[in-house]
């Protein structure tokens, strides 16, 4: 079960000995930390997609773990006021969520699927 941590200082280094260190669920790459979660009207949300699949997604200011791909999009957005394109993990490559960018604040964050995620490294 993925646990957050309370919210802290935004540190974007990867550090793998801390204890809020988010990982991917198929391969253990850090992608995130608790202490970058974020509410965008809630951490956690439930939404989804046109084809009717539902995602579980939390909201992080930070994803270091995460590469975006595609030209970002304002179709079908779960959040009005910014566009979106796909999120992956940087280690396997596995679809983690969303990048969503925006004029609005914060400008950038993700919105990643609970279900690809785990507290604590992963094996993978």
């Amino acid at each position: 079960m993925l646990q957050i941590v309370p919210d802290g200082a935004a540190d974007t280094e990867l550090d793998e000995t801390t204890d809020d260190a988010i990982h991917c669920a198929m391969c253990g790459h850090l992608v995130t930390r608790g202490r970058w979660r974020l509410s965008m009207d809630g951490h956690e949300h439930t939404f989804f997609n046109p084809a009717g699949r539902v995602f579980r997604v939390l909201c992080f200011r930070e994803a270091p773990g995460a590469l975006d791909e595609g030209v970002p999009t304002d179709e079908f957005t779960w959040f009005r006021g910014y566009r979106w394109n796909f999120a992956y993990c940087r280690g396997c490559d596995a679809h983690l969520g969303w990048r969503f960018l925006g004029a609005l604040d914060p400008p950038v964050f993700f919105g990643l699927i609970k279900g690809k995620l785990v507290a604590g490294k992963a094996e993978g």
